[in-house]
């Protein structure tokens, strides 16, 4: 059985241990050179940082809830907290919650939430204090904490789980061998396997949260570092040939008006390529990345 077939079948296995199944998914990933799949299998095994983009299907609302003491002695207990009540400054981050835990934590989440509800509890920091006597006259917020349904927690293993089966499908299609060794699978580019990843795992998205065209991308570029620009596009599937080409111009300064005259010639020249198909990226989603990569490269963004 090949590297793809076990991971396909264990795919398939909703009894199967998901944690495993990621550690075979990071050993097809180093053998096919996908770092945007090595990035996302980490982030899925160890949780995802600050920095990091969450997926869709870890983000959702969550509902508040609190104990509250009022005069001589009375008392509210585990009663829902109205998200108007919550600073608008605070209310976004259970609105539009990110659940960056690790897929081992939210097993294990999963298996201490026991108290028949149907809910895993998610700790608010200090909330109970911004809220006060905000919520009930006469009544003082004294603990505050939120709640996920467990079934939303379910959904992100079971997300994973359909995202790795397609992706490996997805691969399998074109290219049976692949992950074998180091030259099965060859024929298979680097950059045809990112675009796989980025249509079964972030749905065409190349890495970019929510919309492309107004959506921020993760980069690790320095200013005026133009090898971590060039390993930041390389790795979205631009050529070695256009980096080049890139690396000529790049050291024309920015005007007000925009990248400047030979700059924004090589981007019209990208975003050309990926409208006849020869760069393997939306033509909407190439404008943003080239935009914000350079921007981020000339420190204005």
């Amino acid at each position: 059985m090949t590297l793809l077939e076990e991971i396909q079948q264990a795919a398939v296995d909703g009894n199967s241990d998901l944690s495993a199944l990621l550690r075979k998914c990071k050993l097809l990933a180093a053998r096919l050179g996908s770092k945007p799949l090595e990035d996302w299998l980490l982030w899925e095994s160890n949780g995802y940082p600050k920095e990091a983009p969450v997926p869709k299907y870890r983000i959702w609302r969550l509902k508040l809830k609190g104990h509250f003491a009022g005069s001589f002695g009375s008392a509210m207990n585990n009663v829902y907290i109205p998200m108007a009540c919550v600073p608008v400054e605070t209310r976004k981050a259970y609105e539009h919650y990110e659940n960056r835990n690790s897929i081992a934590a939210i097993e294990d989440i999963l298996k201490k939430s026991t108290d028949g509800g149907g809910t895993a509890t998610i700790h608010t920091s200090d909330l109970s204090l911004v809220l006060g006597q905000k919520v009930f006259d006469g009544y003082n917020c004294i603990e505050a904490w939120a709640e996920a349904e467990n079934g939303q927690l379910v959904e992100v293993m079971n997300s994973v789980r359909n995202r790795i089966l397609d992706f490996s499908l997805a691969i399998w299609k074109e290219a049976p061998d692949a992950g074998q060794g180091t030259e099965a699978g060859k024929g298979l580019k680097v950059a045809r396997i990112n675009q796989i990843f980025n249509t079964t795992v972030h749905n065409g998205s190349v890495s970019l949260v929510g919309n492309a065209d107004h959506s921020t991308i993760s980069f690790g570029i320095s200013s005026g570092d133009f090898e971590s620009l060039a390993k930041a596009l390389g790795e979205k599937g631009v050529d070695r040939e256009d980096l080049v080409e890139l690396k000529k111009v790049i050291q024309e300064k920015p005007t007000e008006n925009g990248f400047g005259p030979k700059v924004s010639a090589w981007m019209g020249k990208m975003i050309q390529k990926a409208a006849n198909g020869s760069w393997e990226v939306g033509v909407a989603a190439a404008g943003t990345l080239l935009s914000q990569a350079l921007a981020k490269y000339y420190g204005i963004g």
